[in-house]
């Protein structure tokens, strides 16, 4: 009987098993793949972008596909890898696949698989991953790429940024020389704060240690690729498995400290942060002499949910240091305490201070120069300016700190930039060395054509000039070692008549000066002067020399200065196409141009001044050249 009813309780189960599915007529849910959607989007903070195994044996979704092909030949993992075609010609061999995320607002991480053949990669056989590209035209790519000899010069495993298709700068670099035969898995990450780390794990070995670097600048994200460079014998010779690109959830920083006046500062975070976790207490400032700043209160940003704005008392510091803790997403996920120090200083407004001089085809030996003029009426930190220039496509590019010093530009003041002040001092007239400043790195600055552009600590565009050699006079027989000179403030830096070239009557440059070039806005008359009117060159110390002082209506004036005689016979050419400063002076000693002492009696003084637009004045003086004065 008990045998009967054990019989008879699995016919039980078994008869409601099969009713049960074809009632509901679904299957059994798969805990795995619960688990995986679970994972990925169940507080929308991790989703995969894009991931490809390529097990479909299907590649229709990628573009570029001639050379390529799904091969179970020596495959990577699985029954399938994508392959290179051994059909293929030498060549370039590249293939795409859309793919997209906002750079700025998630952490990314790609993972690929990739394996050589058996040969060393070179110049002429290379390979690497587009991990983000704006475009799938090879030679106008602008993003990132992971791989071998990118730049066509090393073998190790690196990661670079792209830019118009070149390999435009090296942002990782590995341990690794890949050569033949190879099978690596490598991962790449990249956060929000343009922070990359590069890890690889060879087959049958250890994962290597992460390899990192900085790169916070943002490229559109449309598409990742494979590119191949390859000779005939290696065509066919490179396999790819298992992409995968996912979307982390990023940790909620602090992106940017903006000193809005003397006691409010703005904090910008990453992502819209919880205005519940927004309290005063969550914040501490203390000066360079850790005084402790009371905070006044913290309040969201009006019309933005990523900023706070935080109030304080006063203080005599000039270098502060704010620390927070407390502060959550809107997922409740708190931020790492974490501490900013900043210059009680305020950010350099646009039309606070001017390009007011540069060279930038020095003498041989020398070195650039870049003069800065502070026009307003506040004190400047020097240490909140940058100097930058720009590529062939108007990009800024070599953006660099002025000085990393703690030093200020008072109104009215210059300020030389330059990478080195003792060279400059050394070939020019300069009485100021005060205002030279040093910097680290400076701006590659082209002798024919170029620009110099001066921003803030936050990127705002200062002061911009296009210069061009064009622009020097043409009366010059040299360029070399000439600066350009600002002629007004008050017209516009990109005005081309508002530059001129340095005179020669201050050496071609007047760094650390004013300009010899500088208009005045008082109209003034043409005036030269001898004095005194009677000189003895006979080397008491009195009057021995004769200057010829001039003031011109304007800058720019080239000069021709000729000493006659009584009876009209030239006995020296003191001047001759020297171009001149608004005002200045010229010496004669009383020499004749073969240095003999002139005689005693009166002379001419015959001045011609002209400019480049052929106006020319002429001015006719005399002198008294006498034994001794009593």
């Amino acid at each position: 009987m008990a045998r009967f009813i054990f019989i008879s309780s699995i016919l039980l189960v078994y008869f409601l098993t099969i009713v049960s599915c074809d009632v509901f007529s679904k299957p059994k849910p798969d805990l795995n793949v619960l688990a995986k959607i679970e994972t990925f989007s169940g507080n929308d903070t991790t989703s995969t972008i894009f991931s490809d195994d390529f097990e479909n044996n299907n590649i229709s979704e990628w573009k570029q596909t001639t050379d390529w092909e799904v091969s179970s030949t020596e495959k990577i993992s699985g029954a399938l890898s994508l392959k290179h075609s051994p059909t293929a010609s030498s060549g370039i061999s590249s293939i795409f696949h859309p793919a997209n995320s906002d750079l700025d607002f998630s952490d990314i991480e790609w993972s690929i698989k990739l394996k050589n053949g058996n040969w060393d990669p070179s110049s002429s056989n290379r390979f690497w991953f587009y991990l983000s590209a704006d475009t799938i035209r090879t030679d106008l790519i602008n993003g990132w790429a992971m791989g071998v000899n990118i730049s066509g010069s090393s073998d190790l495993l690196e990661l670079w940024r792209i830019r118009n298709g070149k390999a435009d700068s090296l942002i990782v670099q590995s341990d690794l020389d890949w050569n033949a035969s190879i099978l690596a898995t490598i991962t790449t990450k990249r956060t929000v704060r343009g922070t990359w780390t590069l890890q690889y794990q060879k087959s049958g070995e250890e994962k290597s240690k992460t390899f990192s670097g900085s790169d916070p600048s943002i490229s559109t994200f449309k598409n990742i690729g494979i590119n191949f460079n390859y000779t005939p014998t290696r065509a066919g010779q490179l396999w790819i498995d298992d992409i995968s690109i996912i979307q982390l959830a990023s940790e909620l920083f602090m992106q940017k400290l903006t000193l809005i006046n003397s006691n409010t500062v703005t904090l910008t975070f990453n992502k819209s942060i919880n205005p519940a976790s927004i309290h005063s207490g969550n914040f501490r400032l203390t000066d360079e002499n850790n005084q402790s700043i009371p905070i006044i209160q913290a309040i969201p940003t009006k019309g933005s949910d990523k900023s706070v704005d935080v109030n304080f008392g006063k203080t005599s510091g000039i270098e502060l240091k704010l620390s927070i803790s407390g502060i959550s997403d809107l997922s409740g996920k708190t931020m790492n305490p974490d501490t900013h120090s900043f210059s009680y200083s305020f950010s350099p407004e646009v039309g606070s201070i001017l390009i007011n001089e540069i060279l930038f085809n020095p003498f041989s030996g020398g070195v650039d120069f870049v003069e800065l003029v502070n026009v307003s009426e506040q004190t400047i930190p020097v240490n909140r300016l940058m100097l930058a220039t720009r590529d062939d496509a108007l990009a800024l590019k070599q953006i660099y700190p002025v000085s990393t010093e703690k030093q200020v530009l008072k109104p009215g003041e210059f300020l030389v930039c330059t990478k080195d002040p003792a060279i400059v001092a050394s070939q020019y007239i300069t009485s100021n060395p005060a205002s030279f400043c040093t910097m680290k790195s400076f701006p590659s600055y082209s002798d024919d054509a170029g620009t110099v552009v001066l921003l803030n600590d936050s990127l705002d565009i200062l002061d911009e000039f296009s210069y061009s050699a064009k622009m020097h006079s043409s009366f010059l027989t040299e360029e070399e070692g000439v600066s350009l000179e600002r002629i007004s403030l008050e017209k516009p830096t990109n005005d081309r008549t508002n530059w001129a070239s340095a005179a020669a009557s201050v050496s071609f440059a007047t760094p650390g000066l004013p300009n010899s070039q500088a208009g005045t806005e008082t109209e003034i008359q043409d005036e030269i002067t001898p004095e005194p009117k009677a000189f003895s060159p006979n080397g008491d110390g009195y009057n021995d020399e004769l200057s010829i002082k001039f003031k011109l209506s304007k800058p720019g004036y080239i000069a021709n200065v000729r000493i006659f005689d009584a009876v009209g016979k030239q006995v020296r050419f003191l001047i001759k196409n020297r171009s001149l400063a608004q005002e200045g002076n010229w010496l004669w000693d009383g020499k004749s141009e073969s240095g003999q002492k002139r005689n005693i009696g009166v002379y001419i003084i015959l001045v011609e001044v002209f400019d480049q637009e052929g106006h020319t004045r002429t001015f006719k003086k005399t002198c008294t050249l006498t034994d001794r004065l009593e």
